[in-house]
């Protein structure tokens, strides 16, 4: 037995020494394949890590950029005091309304009221954005004047559009903050970043066309004049159109804004002076009671998606 062992053992050893190349092979191959397999997993790890800080990042910077324009205040500290006191609003409404309505309702109505602030600064910004692309066309008829005068230098021309720009106070705004922006950089990726928060402020197409002209002009100087005398054309004839296919509901709008919380005052006085009930009574059954608490959350979401339907919906900009 034990001598079998030893011939077992030598024709083993003489076969790797056959096969050493081969061997050696499988087994550069084989650590290759393990070095690449746990590479792999840190190289997805490390991914995955750095796609959550970036979007952290982008949310962070988008909040930053849109309490900005909106209420200018930018800073990143503003910016996480937001998101903390969205989520702490929202907290307590899921707090005042659980096991009080059906945990659907709870849910909706805490993040509606989350995202609630958030969305009053974008309705402020899509307000902002209406405002100065109605005035895209004297915006760029004073900037092209001032920049033929001023020898095509687009540094001179805003600065001067800035000061002197009285019929477009939206437009005098962000040159303002444009030309302060301009004094302090001097790369080519910092102009980029200021016009970038330019073009954001207008939100429409000729305003992204304005934006790359003003960019080449100030990165390159190249004469941009002819192409922003085009982009005045292109903007008279979209006014043009907008004023001709314009169709105000006003009724709609009425209705909306006013109708509706007079209609629930006067749920309150009828149920008061001819239902009997007392001020107190219509309290209880409509904040303390399920049926009443549940019928208050559906309306007041309704109203406030209405509101918000009709400002982004009906009130358009002036594009091209």
């Amino acid at each position: 037995m034990f001598i079998e062992i030893i011939f077992t053992v030598i024709s083993f050893v003489g076969l790797i020494v056959f096969y050493w190349d081969e061997v050696s092979n499988i087994t550069v191959l084989f650590k290759g394949n393990i070095y690449l397999w746990l590479y792999g997993i840190k190289i997805k790890k490390d991914k995955k890590e750095k796609t959550f800080i970036e979007s952290k990042v982008t949310l962070i910077g988008s909040i930053q950029k849109l309490m900005n324009v909106t209420i200018g205040i930018g800073s990143k500290r503003s910016a996480y005091f937001f998101i903390g006191m969205s989520s702490i609003i929202g907290a307590f409404v899921f707090c005042i309304l659980k096991n009080k309505v059906t945990p659907l309702l709870v849910y909706t109505a805490a993040f509606i009221v989350s995202v609630f602030p958030l969305l009053i600064l974008v309705c402020r910004l899509h307000n902002l954005r209406i405002q100065n692309s109605c005035e895209g066309d004297i915006l760029i008829t004073e900037l092209i004047d001032n920049y033929k005068m001023n020898y095509f230098n687009m540094y001179q021309a805003i600065e001067i559009t800035a000061v002197t720009i009285k019929e477009a106070p939206n437009s005098k705004k962000l040159l303002l903050n444009l030309s302060k922006g301009l004094n302090t950089v001097s790369e080519s990726k910092d102009i980029k970043k200021l016009l970038d928060d330019f073009r954001f402020s207008i939100g429409t197409s000729w305003g992204n066309v304005m934006a790359d002209n003003m960019y080449f002009a100030l990165s390159s100087g190249i004469r941009v004049s002819d192409a922003m005398e085009d982009l005045i054309n292109t903007i008279n004839k979209a006014r043009k159109v907008k004023e001709f296919s314009k169709r105000e509901n006003n009724e709609g709008r009425i209705m909306l804004r006013y109708m509706a919380p007079f209609c629930y005052l006067m749920t309150i006085i009828g149920g008061i002076k001819y239902f009997g009930l007392s001020a107190e009574e219509f309290i209880y059954y409509q904040f303390m009671t399920t049926t009443g608490i549940t019928w208050f959350v559906i309306v007041l979401i309704l109203y406030i998606l209405g509101i918000m339907a009709r400002m982004f919906l009906i009130r358009n900009k002036l594009d091209i």
